[in-house]
């Protein structure tokens, strides 16, 4: 019988020893996402994820996409009181007024401007957005532009290449400056939650709304039937960041920082280069839902863009402050 017991202790030990031991510093981290689950972001994410996990330097990621976690909103305060580790969401000047910068109008007009002062990581862009979620308790990790926003109806504005009288009303979201940029354009607006927009425009409540790439556009709307004109102001980005939690990131090793940094960096181009060819295709989509796209020359975007930045951007250094609008400029 001892003979049988030394020999089971023995087969045993030589099991633990063939499995691979665990290192102190690893960690699981969650992953909270508001987009849903067969987006095309999320499947770059799990790319991400498998790109961290993979480069074996124990860290495992729990993803939870299409908000289960929580709204945009509620994981930003998760974020910073260490509830949750990782966030891809959008960041509301909620959170701090100074955030107000994301929406500033006509800043990033162009493909490449998404690409060369979004997408990288070392503009003055992003580093006033890492210093501003700093002061959360926040780690900035990348900034993702998804596409740049128009405006969807279900009529013809007046003045629609012009900034006269437009004879609608049309929805903004929650921002001061995108409300004085959509007025100063000639709409009355109405502030309205996401939510809310699909069934007020299905109902006539409102006329329009300043909200969608030309993918959420035709997914949300004209796959619905629900409209019939989409104005390609490229006024705003659409704008997700990817950040991690102040008190998560301090806990991991310089490795673990720099494998996770690189992969959201990686993740953020990835999202923006398949963003802008897809935004070619859903105009196309739109198009063949006979949708009216109402198209600028450069002449018409510069005049547009000058009133904007003449009537509404002196008021956004009462936001952020004439220093970052300062830096943003340069």
């Amino acid at each position: 019988m001892s003979l049988l017991i030394r020999i089971s202790v023995t087969a045993m030990l030589a099991m633990m020893l063939a499995l691979p031991a665990a290192r102190a510093d690893d960690v699981t981290l969650r992953l909270a996402g508001t987009l849903p689950a067969d987006h095309f972001g999320s499947k770059v994410l799990e790319e991400m994820i498998a790109e961290i996990e993979n480069a074996d330097v124990g860290v495992t990621i729990q993803y939870f996409p299409a908000g289960q976690l929580g709204s945009g909103e509620e994981l930003f305060d998760d974020a910073r009181f260490g509830n949750v580790d990782l966030v891809h969401a959008t960041v509301y000047a909620q959170a701090d007024k100074r955030l107000e910068l994301l929406s500033l109008p006509f800043l990033i007009p162009t493909v490449e401007d998404v690409r060369n002062t979004v997408g990288n990581p070392e503009s003055e862009y992003n580093k006033i957005i890492a210093e501003i979620l700093a002061d959360h308790g926040i780690q900035h990790l990348a900034t993702i532009g998804e596409g740049l926003i128009g405006m969807v109806a279900t009529q013809m504005p007046a003045d629609v290449h012009g900034t006269g009288n437009q004879k609608m009303n049309i929805r903004v979201w929650s921002s001061q400056i995108v409300k004085e940029t959509m007025e100063t354009l000639g709409y009355q607006t109405t502030t309205m939650n996401w939510a809310e927009v699909f069934p007020a425009l299905q109902a006539g409540t409102i006329d329009g709304a300043i909200c969608c790439t030309p993918e959420w556009a035709y997914t949300t709307f004209a796959a619905s039937d629900v409209g019939n004109t989409y104005v390609d102001y490229n006024a705003f980005v659409e704008i997700q960041e990817i950040y991690a939690s102040g008190a998560t990131w301090k806990k991991l090793t310089d490795e673990q920082q720099k494998v996770i940094q690189d992969a959201a960096a990686s993740a953020a181009a990835a999202i923006i280069d398949k963003s802008m060819e897809r935004s070619v295709d859903f105009i196309a989509q739109l198009r063949e839902k006979n949708w009216e796209i109402v198209e600028f020359s450069a002449a018409e975007r510069a005049a547009i863009r000058e009133k904007v930045v003449e009537e509404v951007w002196p008021s956004l250094s009462a936001n952020i402050g004439q220093d970052l609008v300062d830096r943003l400029m340069k």
